[in-house]
């Protein structure tokens, strides 16, 4: 499960003065941790975001885009907010 919550920016998760902040960098860390771990065998990812930085999100994207072309089946939850880029 990689929980993607908070407004989607560049570089690593963090939280700010305007709320928690997720981060490009730490998510794509975590989707090719699942892909390389061969007891994952499908990836849950939960977005709660209200969008955010185009760029982060297509990077998030690609990376989602590899645990697919990996063989590992994708299932997205999406929360209150999916909206932009989440």
């Amino acid at each position: 499960l990689v929980q993607a919550t908070g407004a989607i920016v560049s570089g690593r998760s963090r939280r700010g003065a305007m709320g928690r902040q997720l981060g490009s960098d730490s998510v794509t860390a975590q989707l090719r941790a699942a892909t390389a771990d061969d007891k994952v065998q499908a990836l849950v990812l939960r977005v709660d975001s209200p969008g955010g930085s185009a760029v982060a999100s297509d990077t998030i994207w690609r990376e989602v885009c590899r645990v697919k072309e990996a063989g590992k089946p994708v299932v997205v939850s999406m929360g209150e907010a999916a909206a932009s880029g989440g």
